[in-house]
C-alpha cells in the first residue's frame, strides 16, 4: 500500500471511529476537619466519642468519610491561626469544641459550615442569631457554664459550709464576651451573699498567669476553688488537683474527668455526649441540612461526681443526702 493510501485510511478512522468518553473523576470524599483546644491526650475522649458516633451512622473513616483534626495546644493566641489553615483546606464540613475555636472559625469563614460541641454563651458572643434558627453557617450544642456556676458553688456549701471565702478561676476570654463574663459573675456573686460567701475573681490565659493566680491564692485567706471550663485549665488540670490537695482546698469542676483525676466534685453536662450529639449533625448536614437551620441544642443530662478519696484527704465528710444524690462516686 503506498504512503498516500495508508494515511487516507488512518484519517478516514479517525474521523469514524467514536470518541472516547472522559474520565470520570472519583467522587470527593466527605473532610471532616476537627479542631480542638486542647492536646491529643487531653481530646481523646470526646475525639474517639466523636469517631465511634459517626461510625455508628454508617460512615467509614478513610473510605466514605476522612477526619483532619487539629489542637491548639491550650494557647488561645494560636487558634485564629489554626482555623485559617483549616479553612484553607476546603473541608466539607468543621466540627470545634468550645467558644474560642468556635469564634475562631467564624472570623475565617462564613460559608463552609460549622458545628461546635460545647460553646457558652453563642448568641451573646454573635456566634448564631438565636438557638431556634441560628442563621449562618454554625449551629452546635452548648455546655451552659454560666447558668451553673450559682449550682456548683451551692454544692460546696452543702459539702463545706463553713467556707466563706471562694476564688473562681476563669480562662482566657473572648473580649466580646467579657460583658456576658461580668454579667455571669455579678449572678453567682449573688447567690454567693445568700451563701454567706465571698467570691474573687482571678483570670488565667496562660501558664504563667496560672501560676500567679494559684501563688495569689495560696497567700491569700481563700478557702475553696470554682473552676470553669477552659482549655487551659484542661491541659494544667493535673497541677490545679495538687495544688487544691496541698492548700486542702475543696474544688469544684465543670467536669467529671476532673473528679477521676483527683478532683473533689464535678457537676456540669456529659460533654462526651455533646460530642456523639456533634456526629448527627454532621451527618444531617452532609445529607443537605444548612446549618444555620439546625437548632442550638441545650444539654439534658446534668452529672454530679464525687470523689470520696479526695474528700478524706482533705478532711471533709460528704454528706449522705448528697451522696444518694449523685450520678457517680468514685472511691
Amino acid at each position: 500500500m503506498r504512503r498516500r493510501d495508508v494515511l487516507v485510511l488512518l484519517s478516514g478512522t479517525a474521523l469514524t471511529s467514536p470518541r472516547l468518553a472522559p474520565a470520570q473523576e472519583p467522587p470527593r470524599i466527605p473532610r471532616i476537619g476537627v479542631m480542638m483546644g486542647s492536646s491529643p491526650a487531653i481530646e481523646a475522649e470526646r475525639f474517639g466519642a466523636f469517631r465511634v458516633a459517626l461510625e455508628r451512622l454508617g460512615y467509614v473513616e478513610g473510605r466514605t468519610i476522612l477526619i483532619e483534626p487539629r489542637y491548639g495546644e491550650s494557647q488561645p493566641d494560636r487558634f485564629s491561626i489554626i482555623a485559617r489553615e483549616m479553612v484553607e483546606r476546603r473541608p466539607t464540613v468543621i466540627v470545634c469544641v468550645g467558644s474560642q475555636e468556635a469564634a475562631a472559625l467564624q472570623a475565617a469563614t462564613r460559608t463552609i459550615p460549622i458545628v461546635f460541641t460545647q460553646a457558652g454563651s453563642p448568641v451573646e458572643l454573635g456566634l448564631v442569631a438565636s438557638f431556634a434558627r441560628p442563621g449562618g453557617n454554625i449551629t452546635g450544642f452548648t455546655q451552659m457554664s454560666g447558668e451553673l456556676d450559682s449550682k456548683r458553688l451551692e454544692l460546696l456549701h452543702e459539702i463545706a459550709p463553713s467556707v466563706s471565702r471562694v476564688i473562681v478561676l476563669l480562662g482566657w476570654i473572648e473580649p466580646r464576651l467579657m460583658p456576658v463574663v461580668q454579667k455571669r459573675f455579678a449572678d453567682v456573686e449573688a447567690t454567693a451573699k445568700v451563701l454567706g460567701i465571698a467570691l474573687q475573681r482571678v483570670d488565667a490565659a496562660t501558664p504563667a498567669e496560672l501560676s500567679a493566680a494559684l501563688a495569689s491564692a495560696a497567700a491569700s485567706s481563700t478557702e475553696a476553688l470554682l473552676v470553669q471550663n477552659d482549655p487551659l485549665f484542661a491541659t494544667e488540670r493535673p497541677r490545679i488537683i495538687d495544688f487544691a490537695l496541698t492548700h486542702r482546698l475543696p474544688t469544684v469542676f465543670g467536669q467529671k474527668l476532673a473528679v477521676a483525676q483527683g478532683g473533689l466534685v464535678g457537676y456540669g453536662p456529659d460533654l462526651i455526649e455533646n460530642a456523639r450529639l456533634a456526629a448527627g449533625y454532621v451527618d444531617k448536614i452532609l445529607k443537605g441540612a444548612k446549618p444555620g437551620e439546625l437548632p442550638v441544642q441545650q444539654p439534658t443530662k446534668f452529672e454530679l461526681v464525687i470523689n470520696l478519696k479526695t474528700a478524706k484527704a482533705l478532711g471533709i465528710t460528704i454528706p449522705h443526702s448528697l451522696l444518694q444524690r449523685a450520678d457517680e462516686v468514685i472511691e
